[in-house]
């Protein structure tokens, strides 16, 4: 059966009257000035991972009018865009798609659809393609850190490898603070563990900042393959402690006064020394 849609309402489309009928109408017309075509990926798309889903459309001359493209069937947990425009003369975009960690694993059939003003709305369809979705190559426990704002701090990760990959892969963490910095880092499948040196500055804002997260994009059949989460963590700023006033310095001790010397004793004559010791004889008597 086939349900022939006779009212709709705006706005939402409610469905208001309708009727199952076993025919179907179809039209035959003169070929579309444009089709579409999806690039098939090399790569899957990973639980907690993110894609660029190329498009490319095949315009007979002359026919430049931007072209608008849908991605109406969504495998379980993959989440995209509800549409994206081709712009008018170019003939590619890409579509961006990502996938939960409940994303069903396996190989999906996939498909396209472009409308565009061919003297009235005309719709066209790629071809089937294929989209995998897997598993994360890899996944992170990532330590919670602390600093004081304007120093600097190690957070360590500790990296579990699920599929063993070649070459280098480029790690990220994101979501830090404002003022809060760090630099990207590399690994192979061999690396247990890695550090990002953050470096904080002392307007950096106070407090448990939370969602702090790495990221991995590693390369496969000439592809990337993006793992958009693989371990979050917190990081704390605190504010520097306020040192203890040092103690007051003690007043200097005023200069010692020179002492006066004494004036020099008086040089007594014969008589005068006579005088002076029978005084002193006459006062003991």
């Amino acid at each position: 059966y086939n349900r022939a849609d006779f009212v709709i309402a705006e706005p939402g489309q409610s469905l208001y009257r309708w009727r199952d009928v076993t025919k179907l109408a179809v039209a035959v017309i003169d070929e579309l000035p444009f089709h579409l075509e999806i690039v098939e990926p090399k790569v899957p798309l990973v639980r907690y991972g993110s894609m660029d889903l190329k498009i490319v459309a095949r315009r007979k001359e002359g026919f430049v009018a931007p072209i608008t493209v849908e991605f109406p069937f969504r495998p379980p947990g993959v989440g995209a865009a509800s549409s994206v425009t081709i712009p008018q003369g170019q003939n590619e975009v890409t579509y961006p798609l990502s996938a939960d960690g409940g994303a069903e694993i396996r190989k999906w059939p996939i498909y396209a659809l472009g409308s565009a003003d061919v003297g009235g709305a005309a719709w066209v369809s790629s071809q089937l393609a294929t989209l995998e979705v897997a598993d994360r190559y890899l996944q992170f426990a990532i330590d919670r850190a602390d600093v004081e704002q304007g120093k600097q701090t190690d957070v360590f990760c500790k990296i579990q490898i699920n599929k063993p990959f070649e070459g280098v892969a480029k790690v990220q963490l994101l979501g830090l603070p404002a003022k809060v910095t760090t630099t990207e880092l590399d690994i192979t499948k061999d690396t247990k563990e890695l550090a990002f040196k953050v470096q904080t500055d002392p307007t950096s804002p106070a407090g448990t900042h939370k969602s702090i997260f790495c990221r991995v994009v590693l390369t496969e059949n000439g592809e990337p393959v993006v793992h958009s989460y693989v371990g979050e963590t917190e990081l704390r700023i605190d504010q520097p402690l306020v040192k203890p006033a040092a103690p007051a310095t003690p007043a200097a001790a005023p200069a010692a006064q020179p002492v006066a010397e004494a004036p020099p004793e008086k040089r007594l004559t014969r008589l005068e020394k006579l005088r002076l010791e029978a005084k002193k004889a006459a006062g003991g008597q």
